[in-house]
């Protein structure tokens, strides 16, 4: 599974053009770089973002099977915009599953975008895809300040990691106002038959160094891959590269270990991809890089415009995402209906068995959960900080080098109410 990080200097010369614009002048702007329990749920009650109440659900009962007009039912109306627009970091996949389960399966489709009424709330969300969706180089938190290129939107909201966050801090400041999901399914995996014993500390790997074979990511100059490195793995013990392809892995019979998606590779090689057997991996999260992926997340300066809106949208999302592991057939339905009219890349498939296969790992992995307390979606700030303190030492002129969490995430719109049971 690739998500692209890279920003080539045309996109960032364009930027300090469009930050000069909006009088920053004085600001510096270099190539930036950045990433890709069931039961009954709650329903809504009093949302903790600025005193709103919020319904989530039109009568109680169970949710299975409502339509999303059914099931939310907030007036949006007054205080958000008629098309709520939000950019994600990669093509459809059942990571992004919240967003779609707000709009269920009587969206449009078109090329990189599915759009339409969330709910019965009187307003529309437009979603657009990352990857091939963004304009050449983008990312979704350059589209927040600059636009998505492709389509001359500038969206509201849009999935950034928090480890991004803190690196952009200072050229592109955002705040993440939800998390659906919990922990990253980023993971690094290996054949089982040749590594019985696994791997499931730094340890493991930098003992595994030693063997001369590799391990196979997209990079260690960011990310979790630098953060490996730093903790003591040899970098000669690392192949750069990784953009969801096999043959690496294949051809040297299981013996390199892998980057990937818990969600999504591992389905994928153990029912072909050349390698068809089973699969064992560890989460870069338990390894200790503890980043939120994919955070909802708007730009700083736009959050007093959206306040009132992400007050009553932000339980909406947190409720479409219990809903969602709860029920989520018809939305598997809809990114697998949705990938294979090709609208988001010829390359991109989401069968529906490996959608199928995703969720039930969100869901057994607690990739989406309620973290150490009731609630989901919601941010531990000391987590949060760690990411911050990870990163802080090598940031450069795009993070503001007194970041803290409370600058790139906040609790202050989350329904307590809401979570798994």
């Amino acid at each position: 599974m690739k998500r692209s990080r890279l920003v080539p200097a045309a996109l960032a010369l364009s930027l300090a053009t469009f930050a000069a614009a909006c009088g920053d002048s004085g600001s510096t702007t270099t190539t930036p770089t950045t990433t890709g329990s069931s039961g009954t749920p709650t329903t809504t009650a009093a949302s903790s973002g600025a005193g709103a109440t919020t319904t989530a659900a039109a009568g109680g009962g169970s949710r299975v099977g409502k339509t999303a007009a059914e099931l939310y039912t907030t007036d949006l109306s007054k205080d958000c915009p008629k098309t709520i627009t939000i950019q994600k970091d990669w093509l459809a996949e059942v990571e992004h599953a919240a967003v779609y389960q707000l709009i269920g399966d009587k969206g449009k489709m078109s090329e990189s975008i599915y759009e339409g009424p969330i709910g019965s709330t009187g307003v529309n969300l437009k979603i657009i895809d990352g990857g091939p969706g963004m304009g050449e180089g983008q990312t979704p938190i350059t589209t927040l300040f600059a636009g998505n290129l492709k389509f001359n939107i500038t969206p509201d909201l849009a999935f950034v990691n928090t480890d991004d966050a803190a690196i952009f801090s200072k050229q592109f400041p955002v705040v993440g106002v939800v998390a659906p999901l919990d922990k990253s399914p980023q993971m690094i995996f290996w054949d089982p038959a040749t590594y019985p014993n696994g791997f499931k500390s730094i340890a493991d790997l930098t003992a595994f160094a030693k063997t001369g074979n590799k391990i196979y990511v997209g990079s260690i100059k960011q990310t979790f891959g630098k953060y490996l490195v730093d903790q003591g793995v040899p970098a000669s013990a690392f192949l750069e590269g990784y953009a969801g392809d096999s043959e690496k892995f294949v051809t040297n019979g299981g013996k390199w270990l892998n980057q990937g998606y818990s969600s999504n590779e591992v389905y994928d090689f153990e029912n072909g991809r050349g390698w068809s057997k089973p699969l064992k991996y560890t989460y870069v999260t338990d390894l200790g890089y503890e980043y939120y992926p994919s955070v909802i997340s708007v730009a700083k300066e736009k959050l007093p415009a959206l306040k009132n809106c992400l007050a009553k949208l932000v339980p909406l999302i947190q409720q479409a995402q219990v809903d969602y592991i709860n029920d989520p057939t018809t939305i598997n339905k809809v990114i697998f209906d949705f990938n294979d009219k090709k609208l988001g890349a010829s390359f991109w498939k989401t069968p529906l068995a490996l959608n199928e296969a995703g969720a039930s790992v969100m869901k057994k992995d607690s990739l989406v959960g309620n973290g150490s307390n009731s609630t989901l979606g919601d941010f531990d700030m000391a987590r949060v900080q760690k990411t911050v303190d990870i990163v802080k030492p090598t940031l450069d002129d795009r993070g503001n080098k007194a970041v803290t969490a409370a600058d790139i995430a906040t609790n202050d719109f989350i329904d307590k109410s809401i979570g798994l049971k």
